[in-house]
């Protein structure tokens, strides 16, 4: 197996990264580059390759146990591999809305603007993670005009 050195310049990933931009990248080059390395005997565009091939469509829902069955990943490149899935899985919820991040009282507000022309009192429970992102929006209880029964 060659030596990444021993490819051409600009058959390398990151180069034609450089060169031409992440549209110009195989899967496989752009997760060599996220493994920066291979090992001996085997260099990072095999590794990234034997991945790809391994995991295909399922590369979003690996374990780091899944990776560690991989000759050639440890411990370390398992958790660089699950830490850039996990980013883009939560920057892509973020972006799609799917995910609702409570910040500051306003974003309660927002939540519960539905209740400001409602005559009875209602109390609304709101189910946070902990990066704060809601879960569940549930109405506890819808009492009388001044009380709600707990």
């Amino acid at each position: 197996m060659p030596k990444i050195k021993d490819i051409p310049t600009v058959d390398r990933p990151r180069e034609k990264l450089l060169k031409k931009g992440t549209d110009a990248l195989s899967k496989t080059d752009l997760l060599a580059i996220l493994l920066g390395s291979g090992i001996k005997g085997i260099n990072v565009q095999k590794l990234s390759q034997t991945i790809i091939k391994k995991f295909g469509t399922n590369l979003l829902d690996i374990t780091i146990d899944d990776l560690l069955t991989i000759k050639g990943i440890g411990q370390a490149k398992a958790m660089q591999i699950i830490s850039a899935v996990a980013l883009v899985k939560r920057i892509y919820k973020e972006q799609n809305g799917n995910e609702f991040i409570i910040k500051n009282f306003k974003d309660v507000l927002t939540l519960a603007h539905n209740l400001k022309d409602k005559k009875k009192e209602y109390l609304v429970s709101l189910y946070l993670n902990s990066r704060n992102a809601l879960i569940k929006k549930e109405t506890i209880s819808i009492g009388l005009l001044n009380k709600s029964w707990v």
